[in-house]
């Protein structure tokens, strides 16, 4: 063989060789840029993931406290309207109350008030309350409860009679303000007006 073809195969080999080794770097190299891509992305995604997840949270925290607002300014509407309901369900009560001070019935029921006080003070010296308005019965008083000092309250608003005996420290109140307290105190529990 010549010298020049040994050459020549000689230089086909190294080029070959050459390209082979190009071809494998060149392989590599997209094989790695290829894996990098891949890692970036996935970290991209796991980052935008975090992310989301982050807003959601905060988007979601933000609802529940506006909604908890919502609610909270709403119970409070609803009691400030309640409130009113009762006050006007009461004021009513005591219209009615005060018009039947003015009756016939009134008397009827301050004699029955002193006899059920004579009855828990069995005969005992007491003091009977009644409202300056009301003393005009402090002689009807006196002859169902003879041992009775009669005084005027100026905390009985409405009417009605309360008494004290000290020997069997015992109070009876009978004033129309008292039970309409109670009442008050019974429609509240169960006029099913509460605000949950």
């Amino acid at each position: 063989m010549n010298e020049s073809k040994k050459t020549s195969r000689f230089l086909d080999a190294i080029n070959r060789y050459a390209v082979e080794q190009s071809d494998a770097i060149r392989h590599e190299v997209e094989e790695f840029k290829k894996q990098e891509i891949e890692k970036a992305t996935k970290e991209a995604i796991n980052d935008a993931y975090a992310l989301i997840q982050k807003n959601i949270a905060i988007e979601k925290a933000k609802i529940v406290s506006e909604y908890a607002k919502l609610e909270q300014d709403s119970k409070r509407e609803l009691f400030i309207e309640r409130q009113k309901i009762v006050e006007k369900v009461f004021e009513k009560a005591i219209q009615k109350l005060t018009e039947f001070t003015k009756s016939d019935e009134y008397k009827d029921y301050i004699i029955k008030s002193a006899k059920e006080i004579a009855s828990a003070f069995d005969k005992n010296e007491c003091v009977i309350y009644i409202k300056e308005s009301d003393m005009d019965f402090a002689k009807d008083i006196k002859e169902i409860i003879p041992d009775c000092t009669i005084e005027c309250d100026k905390k009985i608003a409405i009417g009605g009679i309360k008494g004290y005996c000290e020997k069997l420290s015992i109070i009876a109140d009978n004033t129309l303000d008292s039970k309409l307290l109670n009442q008050r105190e019974w429609f509240t529990e169960n006029s099913e007006l509460k605000v949950v």
